[in-house]
């Protein structure tokens, strides 16, 4: 629920401030008793109204222990007890499974089996779910695997010796640090080399490496764990018709700017 240009620094003394634009109506404004009036029982004005928002994307700026977690589920459970939504249609991303799972069960606590059939789960879990319907669309199966990090290490350290690349200082593990940093960045291989020096011989093995790398995982019909964003970024660019697909299935996303990366590519 972000608006990716708002600034955290707008933060004030209130443990939970809203930036966004002008507020739409909430729902049951107009004076009768809403049908969420008990999920509003014991907020403060401030997370009231993050739970009570509609209008354009907003920005929830929370210190610790100021009751993120409730004020969010609160919101999806405001939104589906006043119908504004089904649970396909919304997705709220987590850091962690423990606060995916944490999330889940108070959102079930507040409105029961309704919950069933929303997205919430990590950046990572949502992506891996994204792929497994849609890898067919660029060269792999459903059925792909993921490398772990010794899954990696281990192609990497046959990768290294094959090219001779510790004669120029290059380390599986220096070569797994190089190519997870890059492909948080969104860069891959290919685009990588475009901006490389070439004419370091370094930096040319380096690129080998991480060329024949990308080459074996998509041969054993692998992602390892830093390419489960990046080939959803891809996917989402290559195929912009999909990321529309889940543009529209996910009206009520509470996202930040890693979703909106992920879903905002053209």
């Amino acid at each position: 629920m972000t608006d990716p240009t708002a600034s955290a620094q707008r933060a004030a003394s209130a443990p939970i401030v809203i930036v966004g634009g002008d507020r739409g109506p909430a729902a049951g404004a107009t004076g009768s008793v809403r049908p969420d009036e008990d999920l509003l029982a014991g907020l403060n004005p401030p997370q009231r109204e993050a739970v009570t928002y509609r209008g354009p994307a907003l920005l929830i700026v929370a210190g610790a222990g100021s009751g993120k977690t409730s004020v969010l589920t609160r919101r999806v459970a405001s939104l589906l007890r006043t119908k504004e939504a089904w649970p396909s249609q919304i997705l709220a991303i987590t850091f962690t499974n423990k606060a995916a799972g944490e999330m889940r069960e108070r959102v079930g606590q507040l409105i029961g089996d309704r919950a069933q059939g929303m997205w919430i789960s990590t950046f990572h879990s949502a992506c891996v779910r994204i792929l497994r319907r849609e890898a067919e669309q660029f060269g792999f199966t459903k059925s792909f695997t993921i490398y772990d990090s010794g899954d990696s290490r281990a192609l990497l350290k046959r990768l290294v010796k094959e090219h001779e690349a510790d004669a120029y200082g290059l380390t599986p593990a220096g070569a797994q640090s190089r190519i997870s940093k890059l492909k948080n960045e969104l860069s891959d291989a290919e685009s990588y080399a475009r901006s490389a020096n070439m004419t370091d011989p370094a930096e040319r093995v380096f690129v080998d490496v991480f060329t024949d790398y990308q080459r074996a995982l998509q041969r054993a019909n692998a992602f390892d764990f830093d390419d489960l964003i990046g080939q959803t970024v891809y996917l989402f660019r290559a195929f912009p018709h999909i990321a529309d697909i889940y543009r529209r299935r996910f009206r009520h996303p509470d996202r930040n700017a890693n979703w909106l990366r992920l879903t905002e590519t053209r």
